[in-house]
């Protein structure tokens, strides 16, 4: 299976018709939104982490206290 080009494609020539120029129109990310997603999830994994940090702790107080 071949895909064919076609010359235009390839080669954007000045002096032709401006017509032809495709212009890609891209928007770029607003970095304050990006900044705002990351230090949200880092929030969210910090807590998680400190949920899951006083659970083992009180899990291991319990035992102790239950064995002696």
């Amino acid at each position: 299976m071949t895909i064919k080009l076609k010359g235009d494609n390839l080669t954007l020539n000045p002096n032709k018709d401006s017509s032809n120029i495709k212009r890609f129109n891209t928007e770029r990310p607003n970095i304050d939104h990006l900044i705002k997603r990351i230090m949200t999830e880092r929030r969210k994994e910090e807590n998680k982490n400190i949920l899951v940090f006083t659970t083992i702790i009180l899990i291991g107080l319990s035992t102790a206290y239950f064995l002696f």
